[in-house]
């Protein structure tokens, strides 16, 4: 069984659209599986069609010699796996332990997987905000303005030769203060970090080294040094540092802040999420191997200070989230849920 690369996409999308679609995407499955409503997808503006569904992925399960509930759930399961290994390639293969941070669900389908990519790396919590379908867009908004500017100038760091290094900072400075102006960012918003990319001799490829704002010098080459020597241990696992380094490349970012809207505070309520449940319906679960009792919450209902006990799922209007048993979810004063997935750490 195989999931991807190729997409049902928006049209005709998954076989539950009924446009058209026969083979089985990971929309079908979920909505095999239950997690999904079918009378209540985008707020209910669209149904769903569950036996359209149940059609697609029994032609896996009818290839695979399973029931249809488990077919569906390998969809699941594999789909799970790859986002596992593109959350391995962006952590764990560049020297960061997934276990140290939270993992943040966003995009319509994210809050769906999130609990079991989190429990699968060992990470304790996850972090769902409002509205996570247009968190992205909601993050262009919000996010200051970035300018990357780079120019080459390769030397042996022992050896380079400082008065060029300074100048390329300060001309690159200057580039990206001008870029800023035409964007019409007061120059007290304006910041400037330096950077420089560099590499034990002999190697092809560097690492980024943040590098201080202020003129450079010889005495600089053995703090540079080692900073380059943190980060290859903090990316591979080890460094050594009898051995020579060079600088391959001269780096300047330049962020102009922007003002940030107020985050809307929810209302304050206790532990009792009862007042949002709006049904109950029955669930599959992997680590149960059965289908689970699952109680229904409106998002839109929860309180600050609200807890909900896993197995759960709660919907609104861009999103499903769901919580998978041994897990509970906390809302807090944004009416963020942070799920505490019971992970080993």
């Amino acid at each position: 069984l195989r999931v991807g690369p190729q997409s049902g996409g928006a049209d005709p999308g998954p076989a539950c659209y009924g446009k058209g679609q026969t083979e089985p995407t990971i929309t079908d499955a979920n909505l095999v599986l239950g997690r999904l409503n079918p009378d209540y997808f985008i707020g209910g503006e669209k149904s769903l069609d569950r036996d359209l569904a149940e059609k697609a992925v029994q032609t896996i399960a009818d290839q695979l010699g399973m029931p249809l509930v488990e077919a569906a759930n390998g969809i699941v399961e594999i789909a799970n796996a790859k986002m596992l290994a593109a959350i391995r390639l962006i952590s764990v293969q560049r020297g960061f332990d997934p276990r140290d941070f939270v993992l943040v669900a966003f995009g319509g389908a994210g809050p769906l997987h999130a609990g079991a990519l989190a429990t699968g790396m060992g990470m304790k919590r996850v972090l769902v905000p409002m509205s996570p379908g247009v968190t992205s867009a909601l993050g262009l908004l919000v996010s200051d303005i970035r300018h990357d500017f780079v120019q080459t100038s390769i030397g042996a760091t022992d050896n380079i030769d400082w008065t060029v290094l300074n100048r390329i900072f300060r001309e690159l400075q200057e580039k990206a203060r001008g870029v800023m102006a035409t964007e019409q960012i007061a120059e007290t918003d304006q910041r400037f970090d330096h950077f420089l990319d560099m590499r034990y001799i002999g190697q092809s490829y560097e690492l980024k080294v943040a590098v201080p704002q202020r003129t450079l010098e010889q005495a600089d080459a053995a703090e540079l040094n080692q900073r380059f020597y943190q980060q290859h241990e903090r990316a591979y696992g080890y460094s050594t540092s009898d051995q020579p380094t060079e600088i391959v490349n001269v780096r300047v970012s330049a962020t102009g802040s922007i003002a940030r809207p107020q985050l809307r505070i929810v209302e304050k309520g206790g532990l009792d999420s009862s007042g949002a449940r709006k049904d109950c319906r029955q669930v599959y679960f992997s680590e149960a191997k059965e289908t689970l009792p699952c109680e229904v919450y409106d998002r839109y209902q929860l309180k600050y200070g609200n807890r909900i006990a896993g197995p759960a799922i709660v919907e609104e209007i861009d999103s499903t989230v769901l919580i998978h048993p041994g897990s509970h979810a906390d809302v807090d004063r944004f009416g963020n849920l942070v799920i505490e997935t019971g992970a080993e750490a």
